[in-house]
């Protein structure tokens, strides 16, 4: 594919810089690199001297530019054919029409019907293309419009933060990349909280704020908005979110909930992840603060992707006159999950070719009975592999490129370090970094409260008590403040077991009998008799064996045996103690009376 970079001059709109490299439009056939969000492109393509079809991410992003610009049709769910056949009929100079991807269909039925051919007479523009590989996976319906995309003559992708894509129509059809270059500095600042006490930072970071008049929390789980705003117990708020979940947050008792931007923000603004993207929103007399909240114990799709997601959040702010800088700040908080599973490159492969081998077993096999040959389809429809095929039953590569976009994200959670160097990584941000990472956070009690199964808990017990340690030989904590540490823990029922392991046979071991109870057991019961041979023979415990006794005396068996064992306890030594015991310490003369069986000592062997 053939790169273009053209250069952005501070102060430029989209047009000024394609114009410098021999373009007064958008070009069809291009993957057009934005860069810098905000720069006019779907601006440029509503007022462009052409015939238009312009592919939305989401209805909000319509409705709002609908709301902006006359003679602009808007196709999306409740639109129905009628109007779609109205408008296309209407005799203006320059049809402009947006669309979700799943209502695109409604566009072209219309038109087939009043002959018109929208691939020769329409430029179609597909907006934030890199939803097409990050949503794929929850909205199949999102790449619907990519067989009629690679029908029309004129045609374009375009994004400040496009990904990636194994679509083979690009290079069959010549697709060419123009790479929006600004020659002076945009970054923007950025800080970046690390943390295993995510309510607690989020409480003082928005303690901070307390005089801020805007306050804009991008947050991708209902349920956790709801949480919050009960929990801060505040009244100035608005969630914007997917009409489904605006109906569910009524039924929780948050009212003030829409499914498109409403007019004036509230103190408190909470925004899904249908308005991480392509939205304007208006910046009203006072400049907002932006908080991005990742807490990986509620769901993993609260993971924000630095290169895509974070760009696009902080642009959705629109600059007021030439004014550069949209908001206060910019606050991404965190946790992140040093177990999260991250599949490989070759992971993926494997299992998309193992996959593909099992449905094209069962496709394969020729059966007549309408039974069996209804469990097979049954059986084909629930195999992962389904999830791959697109409508027309062909591989979809945006499905393929969503696998490896996942995994990608994914492992930026794995540790503060990977997430910070992917925020350094995209050029965009000044980074202000800070891992406010506590010896054991809330979060950590919380997870362990959570946990119902005794082996899951065993390991997490392990892994605090051995950072717990670690933090104590280097420093970070004290011996005082470790054991509060271990207090707290020992409120859960498996630490004292898991402690004590822990102190006689150590965290590979722990690691190597997987946890279960019986292999500790074994491993515990193995070191507890080494431990009590070198015990038992010590110079403190020979010494204090050699006080005890008198020579040459009888003494009873039973007394004998009485005495060494309340040693071995007050050494802490765990062994079974016999009347013949005392032999491995003394030479002894026997007296078997059948009044009183004694030893008499002679001769201590040590």
């Amino acid at each position: 594919m053939e790169k273009i970079k053209a250069i952005l001059h501070k102060g430029e709109w989209l047009l000024d810089t394609l114009k410098r490299v021999g373009y007064k439009m958008i070009p069809t056939n291009t993957i057009l690199n934005k860069t810098l969000t905000g720069l006019g492109a779907t601006h440029s393509e509503i007022h462009s001297k052409r015939n238009s079809i312009i592919i939305e991410p989401n209805v909000p992003v319509i409705l709002g530019k609908v709301n902006d610009n006359e003679n602009l049709e808007a196709v999306y769910e409740k639109c129905t054919p009628y109007n779609i056949s109205k408008y296309l009929k209407m005799d203006i100079p320059y049809k402009k029409i947006m669309t979700t991807p799943e209502s695109f269909h409604k566009i072209r039925e219309a038109a087939q019907k009043l002959n018109i051919n929208i691939y020769k007479e329409y430029f179609c523009l597909f907006d934030e293309c890199e939803k097409l590989t990050q949503d794929v996976d929850y909205r199949r319906k999102i790449s619907q419009p990519i067989y009629d995309f690679f029908q029309f003559e004129q045609k374009a992708f375009v994004s400040a933060t496009p990904l990636k894509m194994s679509h083979p129509e690009f290079e069959r059809q010549n697709f060419q990349l123009i790479q929006i270059v600004p020659d002076y500095d945009y970054k923007k600042n950025l800080e970046l909280i690390v943390t295993n006490s995510y309510y607690k930072r989020l409480r003082i970071v928005l303690d901070n704020l307390k005089d801020s008049k805007n306050i804009c929390i991008f947050f991708n789980v209902t349920d956790g908005i709801a949480d919050l705003i009960d929990n801060l117990g505040v009244m100035d708020y608005k969630v914007f979110c997917s009409q489904q979940s605006v109906n569910k947050l009524k039924k929780r008792g948050i009212v003030n909930a829409y499914s498109q931007i409403n007019y004036p923000l509230a103190k408190y603004n909470f925004f899904t992840c249908r308005f991480y993207s392509a939205l304007d929103i208006r910046i009203g007399k006072y400049k907002p603060d932006i908080l991005m909240l990742t807490d990986l114990r509620t769901a993993q799709w609260t993971i924000i992707d630095p290169l895509t997601e974070a760009i696009q959040i902080q642009g959705r702010f629109r600059k007021k006159g030439n004014d550069d800088v949209t908001y206060n700040s910019f606050t991404h908080i965190t946790t992140i999950d040093e177990n999260i599973h991250v599949r490989s490159d070759e992971e993926i492969k494997n299992r998309i070719e193992q996959s593909s081998t099992n449905y094209n077993l069962l496709k394969e096999q020729q059966e007549t009975d309408k039974f069996k040959k209804k469990v097979i389809l049954e059986d084909m429809k629930n195999l992962k592999y389904q999830d791959l095929i697109d409508e027309r039953g062909n591989i979809n590569p945006f499905s393929i490129d969503n696998l490896y976009n996942e995994e990608r994200v994914r492992a930026y959670y794995q540790s503060a370090d990977k997430l910070y160097q992917a925020y350094l990584s995209t050029g965009f941000f000044n980074v202000t970094y800070n891992e406010v990472i506590e010896c054991v956070g809330e979060d950590d009690i919380e997870k362990l409260k959570n946990t119902k199964v005794a082996i899951e808990q065993r390991k997490q017990l392990l892994n605090l008590i051995v950072r717990s340690e670690e933090w104590l030989k280097n420093g970070k904590v004290t011996f005082e403040e470790r054991e509060l540490i271990l207090n707290q823990l020992r409120k859960q029922p498996e630490c004292d077991y898991i402690l004590t392991a822990y102190n006689k046979i150590g965290k590979d071991a722990i690691v190597s009998a997987e946890y279960k109870k019986s292999l500790i057991d074994k491993k515990v019961n193995e070191y507890d008799k080494v431990r009590a041979q070198q015990l038992r023979f010590s110079f403190e415990v020979l010494d204090a064996i050699k006080a005890e006794f008198p020579l040459g005396i009888y003494l009873s068996k039973e007394e004998i045996k009485q005495r060494l064992q309340l040693i071995f306890q007050e050494y802490g030594i765990i062994f079974k103690v016999t009347q013949e015991t005392i032999k491995d310490y003394y030479d002894c003369t026997v007296s078997n009376s059948m009044e009183k069986p004694s030893f008499k000592l002679n001769i201590f062997k040590w």
